[in-house]
């Protein structure tokens, strides 16, 4: 067992050891799968983010971006913007705009003096360290679905825009395992009542028009809790494990997924490369990392070849990476050789394969 985790590792020459660097960006692509784009160009693990960027995610692909102390994941066919960016000796002040698709936010802890706003087009929330999500659709639909902690959400009027700070800090907290659903018809409703009390206080004369439409319209704005639904998390147990489970990689990790990718952009092979960590096993073709999953067992070593279950996919590589095929087929991430045939454990039972071709015996 010694020996093969030994080989294993100068194999894949990962560096389990290494020391964590600090990273000092401010914003930045942490990791990604598929197609991802910034500003409309293709970015790469590890690119700066700076204030008013648009990233862009491709269908089956999603990147993480790590702002400060916070993660967020920007989920497929997704589009947003990097709004405001403000750091100052050790406080965050970060304003995300989502435009379309869904994103899933893992804000550091704030300070009374920090913010972290995400905002929809007719949407606004606002938290100070907790684990939520949030959607919007073509139609001007927005979800905001909490986690853990509190989110303070009001309806976007674009009347108030620059006053949405005194508007949020109003709003009373949507708390763990309450969602609020808010449409285009609800925001366009308040709007109408905001012009109506701002042409009567514009019209009265003086600075306090806007001042006055936000104390008057509050109720309407703010998000309280006759809109507020309960939600069971085991309802969404996708989303609510894959935001416990963001987290910044390991510095020594994407050094080896960089050079992977360096590697096969340089040489493709036709299926793809095999990247094998302690924890993670990583697919990576056509330059870029197409799929990730989880070791569950140690690989099995086959005169020059690996297999490895994870998840969803069954896999046969060279011991230097190649892919040589793989198939998916749901299973526990448990293998076994067994009369030179290569047995894949699953809920429905066993399953073989041809250990040579992979073909289903």
């Amino acid at each position: 067992m010694k020996k093969t985790v030994l080989l294993l590792t100068a194999i894949f020459a990962l560096s389990l050891g290494c020391v964590r660097e600090r990273v000092d960006e401010y914003a930045m692509i942490s990791f990604m799968i598929g197609d991802v784009t910034k500003n409309n160009a293709a970015v790469q693990i590890g690119d700066i983010i700076k204030e008013k960027d648009v990233i862009q995610t491709g269908t089956d692909s999603f990147c993480d971006i790590k702002i400060g102390g916070s993660l967020i994941r920007v989920k497929q066919k997704t589009k947003i913007i990097l709004s405001s960016l403000l750091k100052q000796d050790d406080l965050e002040n970060t304003i995300l705009d989502l435009m379309s698709g869904k994103m899933l936010c893992k804000p550091k802890k704030l300070f009374k003096s920090e913010s972290f706003l995400v905002k929809t087009p007719t949407a606004v929330a606002g938290v100070r360290g907790t684990q939520f999500s949030v959607e919007a659709d073509a139609n001007g639909t927005s979800r905001i679905k909490v986690f853990e902690g509190q989110v303070k959400v009001a309806r976007r009027i674009k009347q108030l825009d620059g006053d949405i700070m005194k508007i949020i800090d109003a709003a009373p907290g949507i708390k763990k395992e309450e969602k609020v659903v808010i449409t285009k018809e609800d925001v366009e409703k308040v709007e109408k009542v905001v012009d109506r009390i701002l042409k009567t206080e514009s019209a009265k004369g003086g600075d306090a028009a806007l001042e006055t439409a936000i104390k008057k319209a509050e109720k309407n704005i703010v998000v309280g809790a006759k809109d507020v639904e309960k939600f069971a998390v085991r309802d969404f147990e996708k989303d609510n494990k894959e935001i416990i489970e963001i987290k910044e990689k390991p510095v020594e990790v994407i050094r080896e997924i960089t050079r992977v990718i360096k590697e096969e952009k340089e040489e493709p092979r036709p299926n793809g490369r095999l990247l094998i960590t302690r924890f993670e096993v990583y697919f990576i073709k056509n330059g870029k990392v197409e799929w990730e999953g989880t070791v569950v067992d140690e690989p099995i070593k086959n005169g020059d070849r690996l297999y490895i279950a994870s998840g969803e996919y069954v896999f046969c590589a060279s011991i230097d990476g190649p892919v040589i095929w793989r198939k998916q087929i749901a299973n526990e991430g448990k293998l076994e050789v067994r009369e030179n045939m290569l047995i894949v454990s699953s809920k429905g039972g066993e399953t073989k394969f041809s250990m040579k071709t992979g073909e289903k015996l």
